[in-house]
């Protein structure tokens, strides 16, 4: 039974046409202050957090480039655009854990 639902899972998901390929939280976490009115982690820092801490297998990303910050609650997102060379790819970064003002980050690449 469970593996009947399990696959009725993965054929919704892929009919929905959004499939996480690689998904990658830092063993030590990555993880960001968040500050002001909401409060978010600013965009800068989630650009750079994601550059950094995020391992594609065999190739780290060159830049990673946000729309805004993350917003610091658990399961917030925000969708980024991560370059490797001249191949670009929607990349999710998203809320892990919050403990006050630290966010602790985890980052999926999106087909």
């Amino acid at each position: 039974m469970k593996r009947i639902i399990i696959a009725l899972s993965v054929v919704a998901v892929l009919a929905a046409g959004v499939v996480t390929v690689v998904v990658n939280t830092a063993g030590d976490g990555s993880v960001a202050t968040a500050s002001g009115a909401g409060p978010v982690v600013p965009r800068t820092d989630v650009e750079e957090r994601a550059a950094e801490d995020f391992s594609y297998p065999g190739d780290d990303p060159d830049s990673v480039s946000c729309p805004s910050g993350l917003p610091a609650k658990k399961g917030a997102t925000v969708r980024c655009t991560a370059a490797f060379g001249k191949k670009h790819q929607t990349m999710e970064v998203y809320a892990a854990k919050v403990e006050g003002d630290q966010v602790s980050m985890g980052f999926g690449l999106l087909k």
